[in-house]
């Protein structure tokens, strides 16, 4: 390994240590599994493994992710081993410089925590799902301003920094359509 791909996985490490947006439910809300990939060896690892009409899928948030980091790192899915955001992108091909791809995480991950306190001041408590489909649930439920009048601006509110989040997502952190 050379200086300069030594320091990028360290870099890489440091950036998905401060992030983990791909794994807690923000950035996606499955994995798919791939060809090979044996669903009762990563259920054992204790991943939630679930499966619609033939197709096996990971449920996010992860339930290996602790503090942002994987605990079963070495057997994840492949789909895992071959995800880099478009954040690690930049600073393995120097676009960017680690400090900051770190300032755009931190930036992101405090809209990221807006709109979760904003779901909770709408009434739905964390429960384990991705933060689009609590977003969708709490969208989805009509707003009576008659009887909850401070409901009204802060739905308006959590749209508007959903709105962000997910225009910042797609900018910045997924990878463009067809890049894979």
């Amino acid at each position: 390994m050379n200086i300069s791909t030594e320091y990028s996985a360290d870099a890489a490490s440091r950036l998905c240590a401060a992030c983990g947006m791909c794994c807690d439910g923000t950035m996606f809300q499955i994995v798919r599994m791939q060809p090979g990939e044996v669903p009762a060896e990563l259920g054992k690892l204790g991943l939630k493994i679930r499966c619609r009409d033939g197709e096996y899928y990971m449920e996010q948030p992860c339930s290996a992710l602790r503090e942002k980091r994987c605990t079963v790192y070495e057997q994840r899915p492949v789909r895992c081993r071959l995800f880099n955001c478009q954040q690690l992108g930049r600073v393995e091909r120097g676009e960017t410089t680690e400090s900051e791809a770190m300032t755009m995480i931190v930036e992101t991950r405090a809209l990221v925590e807006k709109v979760r306190g904003l779901i909770e001041q709408s009434g739905l408590r964390e429960d384990g799902q991705a933060l689009v489909e609590r977003y969708e649930r709490v969208a989805s439920t009509p707003v009576n301003q008659a009887l909850e009048p401070e409901l009204v601006a802060v739905r308006e509110e959590l749209d508007e920094v959903m709105r962000k989040l997910k225009l910042r997502l797609n900018r910045e952190f997924r990878l463009p359509p067809n890049s894979h």
